[in-house]
């Protein structure tokens, strides 16, 4: 196990059944205890792919490191829940980025750390040099001497930023792992493509819908036609999907802009304008309004008591 102490070795991946916002805790806890800064990062380096289950079998058979980011961005959700992965070429860039989507896990140092150095593991099996990588990003602001983790990769990161993501030349898209693969990788894309359908059919819709909002709420005002397409179904489909568990989608919406606006007051400096154009708010005076009846006190309040820190997690 990942969470099992430093003796043991690096194969095992977290329980599937444990609740996320239990497994950051206790990283960042394991975090917080230990002197070495590079710990999680390196932790996540070391990790063996077979590990990882359907996920790193079928990014293991990948004949290219293109391939075998696609594959691990969409079949994340196999290995972890309620966050998202995406993998982008832009020119002669190519960019991954990893976030945990609900905004109250939170803070979430060790699990980036984590997470980027797996990613940067993967690179590693297929041979990327450390001057490929342009760029490397995390959401957290620097709690430790960022020298260390910037002589270890060669390049000084970036914090406070919307994503965990590293930026690397496109060009090493085509590097083909130092060891064959040992498995047939259409063979392992059917296993994981059968995984991703059987966990949708299991994941109840409500979740889906609040998941959805969450991951692309940062991307614009999102409402219940666009959801909808996303679930491939029907608005009125989708509408008696949510009564049969209970809930309505203007219920999930108004969660959802319910912590991801206090997260962007309190973490954040943007201007309330914007964080009310983001949650689909038409102004500012609607978004304060809301939040107001949310919290109790106004947004302006909320941020000058400095609560970056609040979480779920305790």
């Amino acid at each position: 196990m990942l969470l099992g102490g430093e003796a043991e070795p690096v194969q095992a991946a977290p329980d599937p059944q444990m609740p996320l916002e239990n497994f950051v805790s206790r990283l960042e806890q394991d975090r917080a205890s230990s002197p070495d800064g590079l710990y999680w990062w390196r932790l996540g380096e070391r990790v063996d792919l077979g590990s990882l289950g359907i996920l790193g079998s079928a990014v293991a058979a990948r004949r290219t490191l293109g391939e075998a980011l696609r594959s691990f961005a969409r079949g994340f959700p196999l290995l972890q829940s309620n966050s998202d992965v995406s993998f982008e070429v832009n020119g002669d860039e190519a960019q991954i980025c990893y976030r945990v989507l609900d905004p109250r896990i939170w803070p979430r140092r060790g699990d980036s750390e984590l997470t980027l150095g797996l990613i940067r593991g993967i690179c590693d099996r297929y041979g990327v040099p450390r001057e490929a990588i342009r760029d490397l990003c995390f959401e957290h602001a620097p709690d430790r001497d960022p020298r260390t983790l910037a002589r270890y990769l060669g390049r000084t990161p970036r914090f406070g930023e919307d994503e965990n993501r590293i930026i690397f030349s496109a060009r090493v898209l085509g590097n083909v792992p130092r060891f064959p693969p040992q498995e047939d990788a259409a063979v392992m894309a059917r296993h994981m493509e059968g995984a991703l359908l059987d966990l949708r059919r299991q994941t109840p819709v409500v979740q889906r819908v609040h998941q959805l909002i969450l991951g692309r709420m940062d991307r614009g005002m999102v409402n219940q036609r666009q959801v909808a397409a996303e679930l491939g179904m029907s608005e009125r489909s989708l509408r008696r999907a949510l009564a049969a568990e209970g809930q309505q989608f203007h219920q999930i919406l108004e969660e959802c802009r319910r912590i991801h606006g206090f997260a962007l007051v309190v973490r954040s400096e943007r201007l309330f304008g914007e964080i009310a154009l983001q949650l689909g708010y038409s102004d500012q005076t609607a978004f304060s309004r809301a939040f107001s009846r949310w919290y109790g006190v106004s947004p302006r309040e909320i941020r000058k008591m400095g609560a970056e820190e609040t979480s779920v997690i305790r």
